[in-house]
């Protein structure tokens, strides 16, 4: 990417004979937000700790502005860094904990003062710069980790799981006013989770990482509806997984038993949410009988599971009313149309 902020180029980290990091090449954007989103194990925090100076790289570079920080020791990288645990001073205040960069920075008195006296606004912690951590909530120590990160006003900031300790309420109104102030800076971020929603929520691009690989780069919308390989289907959002066993004629392909009309493919995705359900009988393509085995309520509508004839679930998301038509032991036709499948390239 020209003009990139943050570069990392081939990075890869190994332990012995396991490959914890497997050649990650990544540009971030001035300004842009960028998720590293995958399960536990996939290699996204080892990632983030190479960027920022505390695990040394097997292979491959890390660039910052144009400057290869690669062997630049932690405290010299120009990198703000939030930790899961937050990791403030328990004995100094909120406002000593903010302005600890600038002192080892060596900034002078006054400007200390007013940098981090606008942080405390920013953050919203007025009023609260004389308490100690353990005076605060855990939102309010949250926010003190990111005003500690960010008053030293860093090429690059980066983020460790840093909602995770949260709980659901909090952790919601958190994360939209680190992306507010995030975009009101024009801090360039990379934020690692594993949380789908979250990346969804807030990111520019996310990049989907699995097995130290990353498997796709791409905004939230083109890696939800183009998933570039089966485990970025299942993984992000909620997605029935084809196989298909044979590609009849006319384009029509079948597995389990279900005629799907669709591209053809090894496998297709169907998004629950793009199935529709009646009681008609099945046409003869993208349709399937079943009988609806759960209800689920999901606050802004419900999800349904249908037990097919051959004895596959299919997942299946709509309105609320829906739980009024179906309940369980209820027969059910599921539809949907052929451009709602999606292809998985072969790999």
């Amino acid at each position: 990417m020209s003009g990139a902020e943050l570069v990392l180029d081939g990075l890869a980290r190994r332990y012995g004979a396991t490959v914890a990091v497997d050649r990650v090449d990544l540009a971030v954007a001035p300004g842009e937000l960028v998720a590293l989103l995958g399960p536990s194990g996939c290699g996204k925090t080892t990632t983030l700790r190479m960027v920022a100076g505390f695990v040394e790289p097997s292979a491959g570079r890390v660039r910052l502005r144009g400057l290869d920080i690669t062997t630049l020791p932690a405290h010299r990288r120009d990198a703000g860094m939030v930790f899961q645990s937050y990791a403030l001073f328990p004995h100094l205040s909120v406002a000593e904990n903010i302005a600890f960069g600038l002192r080892r920075r060596g900034v002078g008195r006054a400007e200390i003062t007013e940098r981090v006296g606008r942080m405390i606004d920013l953050l919203q912690l007025t009023g609260l710069q004389d308490r100690l951590p353990r005076q605060l909530s855990g939102g309010q120590q949250q926010r003190v980790a990111v005003g500690r990160a960010l008053v030293i006003r860093p090429a690059v900031v980066l983020l460790d799981e840093p909602f995770s300790n949260l709980d659901a309420l909090l952790r919601e109104g958190t994360r939209i006013e680190l992306r507010r102030l995030q975009t009101e800076l024009g801090l360039t971020t990379l934020f690692v989770t594993h949380d789908q929603a979250e990346a969804m929520a807030i990111s520019d691009r996310i990049a989907v990482m699995h097995k130290g690989r990353l498997e796709q780069l791409g905004t939230p919308r083109e890696v939800y509806d183009h998933p570039a390989t089966r485990f970025v289907a299942g993984f992000i959002g909620r997605a029935n997984l084809f196989e298909v066993m044979t590609h009849a004629a006319g384009g029509q392909v079948s597995e389990d038993g279900i005629n799907l009309n669709g591209p053809c493919a090894a496998t297709l995705v169907l998004r629950p949410e793009r199935i529709s359900l009646d009681e008609a009988e099945p046409g003869p393509a993208n349709a399937a009988r079943g009988t609806v085995e759960v209800v689920s309520f999901l606050g802004t509508g419900v999800q349904l599971i249908l037990r097919l004839a051959g004895g596959r679930a299919l997942m299946v998301e709509g309105p609320a009313a829906l739980a009024d038509r179906f309940r369980p032991g209820s027969p059910a036709t599921a539809r949907w149309h052929a451009e709602d499948l999606i292809s998985i390239p072969a790999r």
